[in-house]
């Protein structure tokens, strides 16, 4: 019965590797990478004191922009209205819904938040901090 189990579990193909790598502002839009991931959800921090992940703010669900596999693109509008939140991250998921990672934006603070997705800067990429 053992060896019946171990050689079931070896023809059973091995699962992809599931991983969010990155995260960045390319206006219009937030960009992630990642790689067989089955969803990308895209949150807001808000400012205040005592936030919970309760408190956080959904602000969309991105698209994938390309074959699913090991180097995908998911991408996903910024909002045309600014948010008040000291940070942007995105968590990805897995095709069971488990959450397999997050990865924030790199600027910290609602005034650096905001000049990245609404301000002047005539820039498509902008630096990180």
């Amino acid at each position: 019965m053992l060896l019946a189990c171990a050689l079931d579990a070896l023809a059973q193909p091995p699962k992809p590797h599931i991983a969010i790598r990155t995260i960045e502002v390319k206006r219009p839009n937030i960009v992630v990478h990642g790689a067989n991931l089955a969803k990308v959800e895209i949150w807001a921090i808000p400012t205040g004191r005592e936030i919970t992940p309760d408190m956080y703010a959904l602000l969309g669900t991105a698209k994938r922009r390309s074959a699913t596999g090991k180097n995908e693109v998911w991408v996903s509008p910024i909002p045309p209205q600014p948010v008040l939140a000291t940070n942007i991250f995105a968590t990805g998921f897995d095709t069971d819904g488990n959450a397999v990672g997050t990865k924030s934006l790199p600027y910290n603070g609602a005034t650096n938040v905001y000049e990245a997705l609404w301000g002047s800067s005539k820039k498509e990429t902008l630096p990180r901090n």
